[in-house]
């Protein structure tokens, strides 16, 4: 009996380790650069300003991250940028209308050339194409408060598969006309004091379970072992 009841608390331990809950947590990663490629294709590597839209012609933003640092499956991402509202005079949302959407896609031009000022109207074009991440609407709102971008299932997708370095492209989607146009304008700006630039990741984690798993089937093994010999002495 005292046998069966090892096997039988084994059994149990074993089935904990193997369906060992997941543990979460909520990792916030600093973008590492960031700026914005005119529809001409210049950028400037030394201004960060991310602003999208129209200010005097088309401008696409990229933020770039390190994912480096994470160990885990991601289970749900967030963008939050600052957009900035300076004075009654210079906003961050600038626009006609009342609303435009901002939209995140991936980018497929390597992160050296988009940096580096050397990925030219292909990197613009890119930046504002492909495989869309998420979509927000902003708006005068907006002026002064961090703008948060829900990424989808796509961007969850390459985000486990990434290793390194990671880009995101924007771009409104909504523009018309030539008029200015934009959010985010003086993002970044030496004289405007909150520079947030991040990835908020929710990274669900497995403790591993080898050690615990190879120390529960010892002990299955010692019981059955102990369990055939008494049989073999009963005969």
């Amino acid at each position: 009996m005292q046998t069966f009841r090892r096997i039988g608390l084994s059994a149990a331990f074993l089935a904990s380790v193997i369906s060992a809950p997941c543990h979460g947590a909520i990792i916030t990663l600093d973008a590492v650069d960031s700026g914005s490629y005119q529809a001409s294709g210049l950028h400037n590597p030394g201004i960060e300003n991310y602003l999208t839209g129209v200010f005097l012609q088309e401008h696409r933003s990229f933020l770039l991250f390190d994912l480096s640092s994470l160990d885990g499956q991601i289970q749900s991402a967030t963008l939050r940028l600052f957009n900035p509202e300076v004075s009654e005079f210079l906003h961050g949302y600038v626009s006609p209308d009342p609303t435009e959407t901002l939209n995140i896609y991936d980018v497929a031009t390597p992160a050296s050339a988009i940096t580096g000022n050397t990925a030219g109207v292909g990197g613009f074009d890119d930046l504002g194409s492909g495989v869309l991440y998420g979509s927000r609407v902003v708006s005068a709102a907006d002026n002064g408060f961090v703008v948060e971008i829900a990424l989808n299932s796509a961007a969850l997708a390459d985000l486990n598969l990434a290793a390194g370095l990671f880009l995101f492209g924007g771009a409104l989607n909504t523009l018309s006309g030539t008029a200015d146009q934009h959010v985010f304008g003086f993002s970044m700006a030496d004289f405007v004091s909150d520079h947030t630039r991040q990835l908020v990741l929710d990274i669900q984690t497995v403790t591993e379970p080898s050690l615990l798993f190879g120390t529960a089937l010892g002990v299955l093994g010692l019981a059955w072992r102990e369990r055939r010999r008494r049989r073999s002495g009963a005969v």
